[in-house]
């Protein structure tokens, strides 16, 4: 219950996000399309893995999203 109860701050996620866009847009730009697949395709994965162990978890609806989007993204959180 106490992952449940954690505080819903989103600005490190948001910030990864972000850096992980960046990131997506110069390879595109580049023309680094298989780097780009791998890339994208981690960050899929990722979220899906940690939106099925939220929905396990007994989470549902945007409280399963939220959790997802912060264990992908809220790495962020050290810059």
């Amino acid at each position: 219950m106490a992952r449940k109860a954690a505080k819903r701050d989103s600005r490190g996620a948001h910030l990864g996000a972000a850096i992980v866009t960046v990131a997506l847009v110069l390879l595109s730009s580049y023309g680094k399309l298989i780097a780009l697949g791998v890339v994208s395709g981690v960050f899929l994965l990722w979220f899906a893995a940690a939106l099925a162990w939220a929905y396990a978890d007994g989470d549902h609806g945007r409280h399963a999203l939220q959790r997802a989007y912060n264990v992908t993204f809220g790495w962020g959180d050290g810059f």
